[in-house]
Order: C-alpha cells, then structure tokens, then sequence
C-alpha cells in the first residue's frame, strides 16, 4: 500500500533462488524459470534472463536487451504445453477413448496443419498423443471437444485471468480467444494445440500443470507470505489460500501417468532427472518474429512435476524468442529437479 510503509515477506527461497539465477546464467541467455511448491501453490524461485542491473536501470533501458521484461508475469505463445488443458477436457466430457490416424498433416477450412517435421504418427490415443505431441490429434479433439468446452476448462486453469503477486501488482492476464473466435474453425485449430490468438504466462502454465500434480486442485500461485508493517514485524495477514477443483483425483493420476510417460518414453526424454523420476510437457511455440534473415523466432516449454508418482514440486522453463537452444528448456528443467533435490537435502 501506498504511504503505509507495509512491506511483505516473500515465499521465495533464497538459495533455490539464487541456484536457479545461477543456472540460467550458465545455460539460458533468455528466459525464465519458476519453482512451485505443489502442495500450497507458494512459489519458489522466480527467475527471469536476461537479468538487469537495479542501480542501473537506465543501462538496461539503453542496452534493450529485453531484461526489464519480467518473464515469469508476461504473457507468450504456448504451444503444446496448452494439450494439457485439452487432456482435462476430453475426461472431463467423456472423450478420452478417442484415437486419430495421423498422416502428419490435416487440412481444416482450406489451411493444412502439420504435425512437428511433418511425421505421420499413425494410430495414436491421447497417451500416444501427448507422448509423440501429435498435433493433428489436438485439432480433431478439439472439433469434438468444442469451442464452448476448451474455453471453460481453459477458464479453470486460470488462463485469460490476471494472478495477483502483491497488493497492487499483478501478472498479465493474457489473451483466451472468446467463443466468437473460436467459432472460426482455423482458430479454433490453432488453439488446440495452444497456438493462434491465445497467449498464457509462465505462472499460469505453472498453475495449470500443478493442478495435474495436485490432484486436481488448482491453486493460485502466491509469492507473498505475510505483509508486514513499517519496522518489520509480521503483521498475521497472510493471503488467503485461494483453491478450486478442476477435476477429480482419478482424472489427476491419468493425466501424471500420461505426463510420465512423455518423460520415459515420449519426445520429453531429456527432462529425465538423475535423482528421480519426472513428469512433463514439452513446447514449440512460433512467435511471428524473425530473425535478420528471415528465419522465425520460436518459444521453448517444458513444464512438469517432480517425482512423477508424488510430486512435491512444479517446474516450468522457457526460453522465449530464440532460434534454438543450446540446452533444451527439458534438459534446464532435469537441471532443476537435481537442484531441489540437493536442497531438500541441505
């Protein structure tokens, strides 16, 4: 507040915090990583890259190195991350039996989609699906599933809504298509496989995948603790732990199943940490932007839980706006699994 001299008391913890500003130092020239604790929503570790220099802002504004950018509360394109949501949906409205034959590519209102480098997938089922990312299976799920109901279970993941960090500061909401939009079949396509004019945040991915690992209870992510007053002393207001279920217990351990296998024997393999096991989707996003000569800008997902049967965290990491990688978003986030397990430890 404003004049009142109240501060707060984060849920960040500090060596996390700094092990994972370390990380992305050494292995993410832009991005971010964020570490939820799956059991109360209380974030971990935020960290965006590139970082700036707090008595030097100005440098930063100068450099435009995108680092006054906090990464985690900006709203990007998320690609296959968002199957997730329509995974939900399709248990949730009684679709999970379907199976697509994927030639690698669909054609819908005049325009062909593809699956990644155009691979036919064959038989798949929604495990399949998931595990190989088959994108052509998302978009006929997505005719099946309708508009109406991707967008209500995209609502109870809390995307297209704002998450409250503090008193007064607030992440972006960014952008779930209306059902006017989705009335449109190309767009309702796109955004089947988390593309077009939808948007999501970091945190908000973040969320929606500790819902899958929390039972499906979805908890609003909190970085405050408790506020405290002018000289420091805890004033007892703490946030009000915000929950709402979005699918039953039974529908959670499918989708961590499903999650696992992405990791044990899908296109998810290098997220496989060495001190247990992991559950997780990985993310392609186009961004619209190009490079110098011409090649497109592409936003690099993997969020998941850790240990894939029990989770007792949530990870997400993304590289934004880069040709490619030199490690993979999956392979920072084995990284980080190594990390809280050193922690855990400690």
């Amino acid at each position: 507040e404003e004049g009142t001299g109240q501060g707060v008391q984060l849920t960040l913890d500090a060596d996390l915090q700094r092990a994972c500003e370390a990380l992305a130092a050494q292995l993410m020239p832009r991005g971010c990583i964020l570490i939820m604790d799956a059991a109360t929503g209380e974030v971990l570790a935020s960290v965006s890259a590139p970082t700036f220099d707090a008595q030097d802002v100005a440098a930063s504004i100068r450099a435009d190195d995108t680092s006054l950018i906090n990464r985690p509360f900006a709203a990007f394109s998320a690609g296959s991350v968002f199957k997730v949501v329509l995974a939900a949906a399709a248990y949730e409205q009684g679709l999970d039996w379907f199976t697509h034959d994927c030639t690698g590519e669909i054609v819908v209102a005049g325009q062909t989609y593809r699956c990644a480098q155009g691979r036919a997938h064959g038989e798949v089922n929604l495990r399949g699906a998931l595990e190989e990312s088959c994108n052509t299976y998302f978009i006929k799920l997505g005719q099946l599933l309708g508009a109406e109901a991707i967008r209500d279970e995209a609502e109870h993941f809390g995307f297209g809504t704002a998450v409250q960090i503090a008193p007064g500061l607030a992440a972006a909401a960014g952008t779930l298509p209306d059902a006017e939009t989705l009335e449109n079949l190309g767009q309702l396509a796109t955004v089947s496989f988390g593309q077009g004019s939808l948007t999501v945040t970091p945190l908000q991915i973040t969320a929606m995948m500790n819902t899958v690992a929390n039972g499906g209870v979805y908890r609003t992510p909190a970085f405050v603790q408790e506020i405290v007053d002018a000289d420091g002393t805890l004033t007892g207001q703490s946030r009000a732990a915000d929950t709402r279920t979005v699918f039953d217990a039974a529908t959670a351990r499918v989708l961590r199943s499903m999650l696992a296998s992405v990791v044990s024997e899908g296109i998810g393999s290098e997220a496989q940490s060495k001190t247990g096991t992991a559950g997780g989707k990985t993310g392609t996003a186009q961004t619209g932007q190009y490079d110098e000569n011409g090649e497109e800008l592409l936003n690099y997902w993997f969020s998941g839980f850790y240990p894939a049967d029990d989770p007792r965290y949530t990870i997400t990491v993304l590289q934004d706006g880069i040709l490619k990688p030199e490690t993979s978003s999956a392979a920072i986030f084995a990284k980080v699994t190594e990390i809280l397990a050193v922690w855990e430890n400690s």
